[in-house]
């Protein structure tokens, strides 16, 4: 009988549940548990640019639990990217929540602990009754919150999202304040913490902003949104720490970009100004959109630079929406940074609490 559920929600996008619940997984296999994984509702990771839907953080959790069976059993429901709403018959709502908790079954037989991700926001879901309020009181789960560190107002967002979770008269077990400025981590400690805990918020944990986790190598990003190499290509193991859209004059390009370190800018491919901007304040890599061309004049000085140019067929905005969707994810064979991952939980998360202890 399966003996501990852990619901790993975010109120956002990209705030680290995956590696979260990805390093949690990983702990209590090593503690000797039987570990399963489930996602209820996942985003299709490609955009429909795959025959197949697929949840890309499914995928890799499959294959680092070695969980045998139909991806669909552990990630019932997919999402397409932004427009979905036609595939789906509001009013038959309650049949959404049968196929996931029938999925759910079949996903913790034989598990004593079984870790659930969220959708990218608690709300998500809401229009057919599978918010992760209302499936984390089905499934009898606890839920951990991981919210991102941007500046005060995530005391806010963290209370808020307790009044909504209360509503289904379950509360959140523990928060994980994640991805913190190194120079903001005393304060989230000293200040933060304190206000939350006097509002009945236990907070489990604060983990910094880790570059190995954050960055990525250019051939990790061409490998994910495809496209054509026009030059640079000796550049492709330079890493991306930060993404800019470059679309303004080239004086302000160059500022902008002169501001960020390790910066992949995506512009458009007839931005030949910017595109030169870009080398010269030091980019790592630069995506050109809508399979345009630049002049040929920038080849030479990215070549000389190894920065990777690099053509796409899509626009600025489903570029950059792709770009962000790989940052902070995992492949199963990138055992640095699962390493990585498992040991910023251990070290900075009381970890023993949320897999050991009875539900909160």
């Amino acid at each position: 009988m399966m003996k501990k559920a852990i619901y790993v929600a975010s109120t956002e996008e990209h705030a680290g549940k995956s590696i979260v619940t990805m390093a949690l997984a990983l702990i209590a296999e090593d503690l000797g548990k039987k570990v399963g994984y489930f996602k209820p509702i996942g985003v299709d990771s490609f955009g429909g640019l795959q025959e197949k839907i697929l949840d890309e953080d499914t995928e890799t959790m499959r294959s680092l639990l070695k969980l045998k069976g139909d991806a669909r059993i552990y990630c019932p429901i997919i999402l397409r990217k932004d427009i979905f709403l036609e595939d789906f018959t509001v009013q038959d709502y309650p049949k959404y929540v049968d196929e996931i908790l029938s999925a759910y079954k079949e996903a913790s037989k034989e598990k004593d602990t079984m870790l659930i991700e969220g959708a990218p926001a608690l709300s998500s879901g809401a229009f057919i009754g599978c918010s992760v309020p209302n499936l984390a009181s089905k499934l009898d789960a606890q839920i951990i919150l991981v919210s991102r560190f941007r500046n005060d107002h995530v005391v806010d967002e963290i209370i808020q999202a307790r009044d909504y979770i209360s509503r289904w008269n379950i509360n959140i077990s523990k928060v994980i304040i994640n991805r913190v400025p190194r120079g903001r981590v005393r304060r989230v400690e000293e200040i933060v913490k304190p206000i939350l805990e006097d509002n009945g918020i236990e907070v489990a944990g604060i983990i910094s902003e880790d570059p190995i986790l954050s960055s990525l190598k250019v051939r990790e990003i061409f490998e994910a949104v495809g496209g054509t190499i026009l030059a640079g290509k000796e550049g492709l193991d330079n890493l991306v720490e930060n993404v800019l859209v470059g679309a303004m004059t080239p004086e302000s390009a160059m500022r902008y970009f002169q501001k960020a370190k390790n910066e992949l800018v995506i512009t458009g491919g007839d931005r030949t100004d910017i595109v030169f901007a870009a080398l010269e304040a030091g980019a790592t890599a630069v995506i050109l959109t809508g399979n345009l061309y630049p002049s040929v004049k920038v080849f030479p000085r990215a070549d000389d630079l190894e920065v990777p140019l690099i053509l796409v067929p899509y626009d600025t905005y489903t570029t950059l929406r792709m770009v962000q969707g790989i940052v902070g994810k995992i492949k199963p064979t990138d055992l640095k940074r699962i390493d990585r991952a498992k040991r910023l939980i251990k070290e900075n998360v009381e970890w023993k609490k949320i897999l050991l202890d009875d539900k909160s």
